[in-house]
């Protein structure tokens, strides 16, 4: 299994932290965000590479942390050729790049934003997509809201089938919703080709899982556990909090 890590973004809601640091390089509990992913995706024992998609103007900044890892999975790190928000390729745009420079080759594959702070077990996860070797998307609870979500919302069928998908609904009608989480099988490169090939959206991963809900057949699955989208200065003082050293 080959996993993508896509950590190309700008984050300018974040600035002045990550106007000279990348968004996944800034440290929670004493480690980057991309050493908490690396370490949970390490105790896979199926992952044999990751691969860090990340901008030119961190490429640099990315290669010394990966060099600096103390992992026993290799980790590699792709620059995307874009230097700004402003030309930036988009999640999928760098997922489309990645899974050129360094396709899966016959393997399952995961993709995963470089700034959620997994702080869940995978094993979970991994142990159901590899009974149905079917595209499987994590999924969180969330609270009810009155009036428009600004989640994505996600109904499940039986036996962990995704049967309904919807991007920030009006009336949201189950609780659960999707993260940027995404365990594909072996192939599925093709499906995500399908996908570019038919004018999908190049930004927002949810686009993609849209449409393979509606294209092939997805599982979810709710975890259990603490996981943080770090994408504002509140998310990443929540983490940090919850990451706090004790002292006795």
């Amino acid at each position: 299994m080959i996993v993508y890590l896509l950590a190309a973004g700008y984050a300018t809601r974040l600035w002045p932290l990550t106007r000279d640091c990348a968004k996944p390089l800034l440290e929670v509990g004493g480690d980057p965000l991309l050493t908490h992913l690396v370490r949970r995706f390490q105790s896979l024992e199926a992952v044999e590479e990751i691969v860090v998609i990340g901008n030119s103007r961190f490429a640099d900044d990315l290669s010394v942390w990966a060099r600096e890892l103390d992992v026993e999975v290799p980790v590699r790190v792709l620059d995307d050729g874009t230097c700004s928000d402003q030309d930036k390729l988009g999640a999928l745009g760098d997922l489309e790049f990645a899974l050129e420079a360094i396709p899966p080759a016959g393997r399952d594959w995961v993709v995963a934003a470089g700034d959620n702070l997994i702080a869940f077990d995978l094993k979970p996860l991994y142990q159901l997509f590899e009974t149905q070797k079917e595209p499987l998307i994590a999924l969180r609870k969330v609270r009810p809201t009155a009036g428009p979500s600004p989640y994505n919302e996600v109904t499940l069928g039986a036996d962990h089938q995704v049967i309904g998908f919807r991007e920030k609904p009006m009336n949201p009608q189950t609780e659960l919703a999707a993260i940027a989480l995404y365990f594909m099988p072996a192939g599925s490169e093709r499906d995500f080709d399908r996908y570019l090939v038919e004018g999908g959206e190049r930004d927002a991963p949810g686009h993609l899982i849209a449409w393979l809900v509606e294209n092939v057949s997805v599982r979810g699955f709710a975890f259990e556990g603490e996981w943080f989208d770090i994408g504002s200065h509140e998310t990443l003082a929540r983490a940090r909090a919850h990451f706090e050293p004790t002292v006795d």
